[in-house]
């Protein structure tokens, strides 16, 4: 019973897991149109440091933890908050200040303070950092922060072409399984007689 699941259906599995984190990290390394808070438009990459790209994997599970085979699932692995990035934060939930606090301390050449009144860049110390973080958080409980879809966009387009995929792998699964079972017992009565 169990050469009824390899083959056929953990290629399609795995071709389709892989297709979903290929198109995910197309997706997200594209740039797109931004406006700023007057109005002025801008590209912007969805993840400029590279790292939750870099996070988006995918593992097959074809076996239980006692060895047999089950039915196939894939697990999609990605940096905690990728979700947030895909699917958007609704408006009146901030996030974590933490969160926000630790994101601003690693971007060092991307984010300098500046002084509103001379104009001059300042030193980033520990208060404004916290205050920086505190501003950002308000806008983002107020406006949100839109949905960029770039995992769901990649699921779905492939979503269609996998069942397809499936079916076929299913239905030569199932023809070779009974293909082999017929000559088990072609042999075992063969040799009864």
């Amino acid at each position: 019973m169990g050469d009824r699941v390899k083959g056929a259906r953990d290629k399609a599995l795995a071709d389709f897991a892989d297709n979903v984190v290929r198109l995910a990290k197309i997706n997200i390394g594209k740039t797109y149109t931004a406006k700023n808070s007057r109005g002025k438009s801008y590209k912007k990459r969805i993840d400029s440091s590279g790292k939750l790209r870099n996070s988006i994997t995918s593992e097959l599970k074809t076996r239980t933890e006692d060895g047999r085979f089950s039915k196939g699932f894939i697990i999609f692995k990605m940096l905690e908050y990728g979700l947030n990035v895909d699917k958007g934060r609704r408006a009146g939930k901030g996030v974590p200040p933490q969160a926000l606090i630790d994101w601003i301390n690693q971007r060092p050449p991307k984010i300098r303070l500046r002084d509103k009144e001379t104009g001059s860049f300042i030193k980033k110390t520990e208060s404004r950092v916290k205050g920086l973080a505190y501003v950002i958080n308000r806008k983002i409980k107020k406006y949100g922060i839109p949905a960029t879809n770039f995992f769901t966009d990649a699921y779905e387009s492939q979503e269609d072409k996998f069942m397809a995929e499936m079916q076929e792998a299913i239905a030569k699964d199932n023809a070779q399984y009974i293909s082999t079972q017929i000559d088990t017992i072609n042999a075992t009565s063969t040799k009864k007689s």
